[in-house]
């Protein structure tokens, strides 16, 4: 090899060396993403969210409107370029879709980079979604180094600010790995009450762990208020006469029906399930009753 070609070879490991070095700089967390895990107190997301300038969130509204009508890759671009106008202005909300498009190359070059700075820029404002998105990148590694202790730091801040992701999170984590029970549900029950679902089945299967079958289907109800796979779980202990529930064939085509609604609109909600379809008392159990923690004999 010459000493020309040499010379090129240096200079250009010397600039992708700095290139690399400025995109790792440029992912690095500022001070006030370093949070303290404090003891968890129960919080609501939307207690903790900043004020919206009124305009900026009508443009806001009008641009989801419009994404969710568009044919997948039809305007993406243009799309991705509303969000990077409203972001620039302060909206976090618009903040939060850029860098995901960013993360997955939606109307824009994917760039965990500049997903990092976005989410970032939302963590610097003590927005929960900002830490709990920071979270994800350490934990798995992406634009960040893999750092996991980091994720605990971020994924415990987001849920002191009402996160209820972070809030199923922690409570999953709790449950499985450290083996704290009582830690565990409080986050899931934290998460539930905010609406979060995934905490309902999840505190569901965690009672059929206990051998509880009344409290299982409790939650497994909370849940279906809007999930697909919780419904389908009602619906099969009915039909099957599961976890020792009597067969009940008209109940079993009830939930059916909801299930079959639910999938055609997963925006669909039943808050007055618990209602329409009240749970039976478990012919051993009985009912359980979630203000008491305890399984009650009908009289």
């Amino acid at each position: 090899m010459n000493l020309v070609k040499l010379l090129f070879l240096a200079i250009f490991t010397l600039l992708l060396s700095a290139c690399n070095s400025e995109s790792q700089e440029n992912a690095q967390m500022t001070n006030k993403s370093n949070p303290k895990i404090e003891p968890f107190v129960c919080a609501f997301e939307k207690d903790n969210l900043p004020e919206i300038d009124p305009e900026l969130e009508k443009q806001y509204r009008e641009i989801r409107a419009y994404e969710k009508k568009q044919i997948p890759n039809k305007d993406e671009v243009n799309i991705t370029n509303q969000y990077q106008l409203l972001a620039d202005q302060g909206h976090w909300k618009a903040a939060s879709q850029l860098a995901t498009r960013y993360l997955y190359g939606k109307g824009a070059e994917q760039s965990y980079f500049k997903a990092v700075e976005w989410f970032q820029w939302m963590a610097d404002k003590d927005i929960p979604l900002g830490y709990y998105n920071l979270a994800v990148m350490a934990e798995k590694g992406l634009a960040l180094k893999q750092d996991k202790e980091g994720a605990w730091k971020y994924y415990h801040r987001a849920a002191q600010l009402g996160n209820p992701q972070s809030q199923y999170r922690l409570g999953e984590i709790y449950l499985y790995k450290r083996k704290d029970d009582s830690e565990g549900i409080s986050y899931h029950k934290c998460a539930l009450a905010q609406g979060y679902r995934e905490s309902g089945h999840a505190l569901g299967d965690f009672g059929l762990i206990e051998g509880n079958s009344s409290k299982a289907l409790y939650y497994y109800q909370a849940a279906a208020l809007g999930r697909t796979g919780s419904m389908l779980t009602l619906e099969g202990v009915f039909r099957d006469g599961d976890f020792g529930y009597e067969v009940n064939e008209a109940r079993a085509v009830q939930y059916d029906k909801l299930y079959d609604r639910l999938k055609k609109n997963p925006d669909l909600k039943f808050p007055n399930l618990s209602e329409m379809l009240p749970l039976p008392p478990h012919p051993e159990q009985g009912l359980y009753n979630p203000e008491t923690d305890r399984n009650e004999m009908p009289e």
